[in-house]
């Protein structure tokens, strides 16, 4: 944007500069024309003094005749035709007789004197200033020009730059897993290959989400059907060691030393099986979402415009009715790539668990920090089940028939939990409340 401000202006100012400098020579050359012409008529008006004073001529058209006419062509070769009048009319003073005094660019008019006497005026004819049309053409043509170009870098920057910045931040927030919506198709189609690729990426990029999350979730039910496949053998192992180290088998049910040996070496090996097992549970719970957040401060407004931009077109489409609630635009410090993922996933289970009538996000800020509750309409869980709703892989009684693997609110959960917040949510009578919350 700050580019295209500048080379903006750069390109307007070279315009600017372009027209001034253009007028500015028209001016130097009009004003050296005038230099000229005032030479010539000059010149030819001593001539007719000199004519008067010599022959005591009154009659005008014989002067004109005389002094200038007859001598055209001489005049036209020293000062050249565009310098030279092309008519002169001579008014010699005398009753009743009303001498112009006024003339004009093609038109100008010298005094005569008989000594120091006025005796009349001479008017002189010039061709009409093809320069002078030249410039008003110009001038038009530049105006025009002008109009063209300031209309065409309005419309780049309405129809290019404006929305190319919003298409520039699409490829970051598709990386991070923000996105669910397709760029629109605009009418004018100046972006329409880079809305085709960019959307295809999109696919292929959820595509490929879905295809890992699924081979996540069964990695975690083959290392649980694993684990706890282990657990029961081991535990049965330390029994009988105990058992076999207490003489417990021995014939006389006295304990044997060697026996005793084995069944503690036998005993260790199995408590290194069972940390081993406890090693990879944890990491078959964290590796379903790996995420470090970097918190930095930024506006509420931020937040809500996320949501607008991601699921307003959405909800309209499917004609759930949305409304945001806002008690302000206050500073929050946190990570908002992981409260918009966060979020993202309150809005898909709202709009997938509810009954399309209505879904509602508000915002508060409290002495203990900011929370963000999702409210829809429907068929809520049994208050039974709330508490079991973050747990990886499970799914409500409400979930029959609907898309999902029951890891999008252990994953919100686990998000929340290293922001330094926590995620509650709560029934009543046909509505859900899930509420994020976010310390100060």
């Amino acid at each position: 944007m700050k580019a295209y401000v500048k080379w903006t202006a750069i390109v307007l100012l070279l315009f600017l500069a372009a027209a001034f400098a253009f007028n500015r020579s028209g001016i130097s050359m009009t004003q050296k024309k005038k230099q000229a012409r005032n030479i010539v008529t000059q010149r030819i008006t001593h001539e007719i003094e000199v004519y008067l004073a010599e022959n005591n001529d009154t009659d005008d058209r014989n002067v004109e005749a005389s002094v200038f006419f007859s001598r055209k062509e001489e005049w036209d070769s020293l000062y050249g035709k565009d310098s030279s009048p092309d008519t002169v009319q001579i008014y010699l003073l005398g009753e009743g007789t009303d001498l112009p005094m006024q003339g004009g660019y093609d038109v100008q008019i010298q005094k005569l004197y008989n000594g120091t006497d006025l005796a009349g005026v001479v008017e002189y004819h010039f061709s009409s200033s093809v320069y002078d049309e030249f410039v008003t053409v110009m001038n038009v043509c530049l105006s025009v020009c002008g109009l063209f170009l300031v209309g065409t870098l309005l419309l780049l920057y309405k129809r290019v730059i404006v929305p190319f910045n919003r298409l520039s931040d699409y490829p970051e927030r598709l990386s991070k897993g923000q996105i669910t919506e397709k760029l629109p198709v605009t009418k004018d189609r100046f972006f329409g290959r880079y809305t085709w690729a960019m959307n295809m990426l999109s696919d292929k990029l959820e595509q490929d989400r879905q295809t890992l999350r699924r081979f996540t979730i069964e990695r975690e039910r083959f290392v649980t059907a694993l684990v706890h496949g282990i657990k029961t053998p081991t535990s049965n192992i330390k029994l009988l060691c105990e058992a076999i180290s207490t003489g417990l088998y021995a014939p006389d049910g006295s304990a044997n030393e060697k026996d005793a040996e084995l069944a503690a070496m036998i005993e260790k090996n199995t408590d290194d099986i069972e940390e081993i097992i406890n090693r990879v549970m944890n990491e078959s719970a964290s590796v379903i979402y790996d995420y470090d957040p970097e918190a930095k401060p930024f506006y509420r407004n931020e937040l809500i415009r996320f949501l607008r931009e991601e699921f307003a077109n959405r909800l309209t489409v499917k004609r759930i009715p949305f409304h945001i609630v806002s008690d302000g635009n206050p500073i929050i410090k946190s990570d908002i790539d992981g409260v918009c993922r966060i979020l993202r996933q309150l809005m898909d289970n709202a709009i997938k668990y509810g009954d399309g009538t209505g879904i509602t996000v508000t915002f508060t800020k409290q002495d203990e920090g900011h929370f963000i509750t999702v409210s829809n309409q429907g068929h809520p869980l049994p208050e039974s089940e709330v508490h079991f709703v973050f747990n990886s892989l499970w799914r409500g009684s409400n979930a029959d028939g609907i898309n999902g693997n029951g890891i999008g609110l252990y994953e919100a959960k686990l998000i929340a939990k290293k922001l330094g917040g926590d995620i509650r949510m709560r029934t009543e009578a046909q509505e859900t409340f899930v509420t994020l919350f976010l310390a100060d």
